[in-house]
């Protein structure tokens, strides 16, 4: 005679989980930003030779003679 076939067992086992393979991460290559200028350097850029500009050519009217 043929023994029957083994019954599936009650609980099977957990299913196998497949590896994963982390890789390094790394970011991708930066745009170089353009120069820009600070608001202070800018600032100083507009208003530096107007204020020399008024102090040359203001009068001097304390300087001159009577």
């Amino acid at each position: 005679m043929v023994p029957p076939p083994p019954a599936a067992s009650p609980h099977p086992g957990p299913p196998r989980a497949q590896r994963i393979v982390l890789r390094n991460y790394r970011m991708p290559p930066r745009k170089k930003a353009a120069p820009r200028l600070s608001p202070v350097t800018l600032t100083l850029l507009i208003t530096a030779p107007a204020v020399i500009g008024a102090a040359l050519l203001r009068t001097r009217s304390g300087s001159r003679s009577r």
